[in-house]
């Protein structure tokens, strides 16, 4: 991965419960309902030029977790609009671009270490105000031009028939452990399986595949939505690319002549190496290339763009 440390973002402020507060002294109650049980749901958009880029299906992402946890008080867009606005302006991002905007919402304060909804509520039983907070930092590039990845030997996707695995939570164990296996490997990517033995996403953005020019990513019933593979399906059907969700056997993988990986900061990856074999030449395919040069410039058009700090 081509990642590094920004050094600006040790002086980076965040929102928290209506305030601006330095990340170094930004804090929540221990009772919060995200930190005692993982009832946490949270998306990061991307700032292109002092625009966040497809905010809107993030945002959408966000209110369908919060409907499924069945949370009383729903905060607005507006006011989740609202609170990514001051994050950036205390930071003086007017106009910048590589910066990862992380929105997460908790339902609030507890009086009890329950998981009982009930808990949820100030001490005059009233439900406890929601928790907002937007963490914006500075990234550039996550990953190299042309990237390795392994295929996970211990774990899976959990199966949608335990929980809405669309819900974009906290509960992010399946994907940490297998992000320390690839980084075990010397790798960028870690593929996961559903129960079902079909190929689900990596351990942290969605992939697809490949075959004689045509695009298949997977079916999406075992981990969120992404909004860059909607971004990505959308781009081929304008272009006449050839594009199915489909269910991915690991043979499929292996015999792709391309392999993509694909995120919020860098787009669509190419994938030159899956447990040492060798996709297509190894090389970045035509395809791939393609919708690298389609998403670059759809990232710049007004159409994808909320201007935020002009509301």
């Amino acid at each position: 991965m081509a990642s590094k440390w920004d050094e600006r973002n040790k002086e980076i402020y965040v929102y928290i419960d209506g305030e601006i507060v330095e990340r170094s002294k930004a804090c929540l109650p221990l009772w919060d309902s995200g930190f005692l049980h993982g009832k946490q749901i949270w998306s990061s958009p991307r700032l292109i030029n002092g625009k966040v880029f497809r905010l809107m299906d993030h945002l959408d992402k966000i209110q369908h977790g919060i409907k499924a946890m069945n949370c009383k008080v729903v905060p607005s867009n507006d006011e989740f609009i609202d609170a990514i606005r001051q994050a950036l302006i205390a930071n003086k991002m007017q106009g910048a671009s590589d910066v990862h905007i992380r929105i997460i919402f908790t339902p609030g304060s507890q009086v009890t270490a329950s998981m009982n909804q009930k808990a949820i509520v100030d001490w005059d039983g009233t439900p406890s105000k929601p928790r907002i907070i937007v963490m914006p930092e500075w990234r550039g590039g996550v990953y190299s031009k042309s990237e390795k990845a392994i295929l996970s030997q211990y774990y899976r996707r959990p199966s949608p028939e335990y929980a809405d695995q669309r819900i974009h939570s906290n509960n992010q164990i399946h994907s940490s452990l297998a992000c320390d296996e690839a980084s075990q490997a010397g790798v960028a990517a870690c593929f996961l399986l559903d129960s079902n033995g079909y190929l689900a996403e990596t351990h942290a953005s969605h992939m697809a595949i490949v075959k004689d020019n045509v695009f298949y990513t997977p079916k999406v019933r075992c981990c969120p939505p992404g909004v860059t593979r909607k971004v990505l399906l959308e781009l081929c059907k304008d272009h006449s690319i050839e594009a199915h969700e489909d269910d991915i056997v690991v043979d499929r993988l292996y015999d792709a002549d391309e392999v993509m990986i694909m995120g919020t900061m860098s787009g669509p990856i190419a994938i030159s190496h899956v447990d040492n074999k060798v996709i297509g030449n190894g090389q970045i395919g035509l395809v791939t290339e393609n919708l690298q040069k389609l998403y670059r410039t759809a990232t710049l058009e007004d159409r994808h763009l909320y201007d935020i700090l002009a509301c």
